[in-house]
């Protein structure tokens, strides 16, 4: 059964995919303002404050450049492809945003148990959560950009 976790992470990813629709070339720069933060994060380069100047620099360069005039159908599907990878970018970042904690024995225990009851029964009780983190942990690109830190 999904969580209010699982519905707020859905309605990013669907926010951001009709957007990208909508917006064409301008979601397809917003994919490559992800790829490329994904790319900045190996280097060092994370945090909210190089994604809002990327997006910002990236928005900026989509609106004032002479872009050419593509087919509408190319257009919509470029945007929509950027859309979704932006989309599922916000999805993953709030599924793995919660903390997590080392156990006694070494392992990792996600979500922490320190958090309050009804934010712990939401991301415990996710189908998602457990399944985003654990790829987010187990990938080093995504382990730097989503900021979850040293094994």
């Amino acid at each position: 059964m999904l969580t209010w976790v699982d519905l707020l992470a859905l309605l990013g990813l669907a926010v951001a995919l009709a957007w990208g629709y909508r917006s064409g070339l301008q979601g397809a720069f917003a994919g490559l303002g992800v790829a490329l933060y994904l790319l900045l994060a190996q280097v060092g380069l994370a945090g909210p404050w190089w994604g809002l100047g990327l997006g910002l620099l990236l928005g900026l360069l989509a609106k004032s450049l002479p872009l050419p005039s593509l087919s509408q159908g190319l257009e919509v599907l470029l945007g929509s492809l950027g859309g979704f990878l932006l989309g599922l970018f916000v999805a993953l970042a709030i599924w793995t945003s919660y903390p997590w904690e080392k156990t006694a024995a070494g392992s990792l225990r996600y979500p922490s148990l320190n958090l309050p009851t009804p934010v712990y029964d939401g991301v415990s009780q996710s189908p998602f959560a457990r399944e985003a983190f654990r790829l987010a942990w187990t990938s080093p690109w995504l382990r730097r950009a989503l900021g979850l830190g040293q094994p």
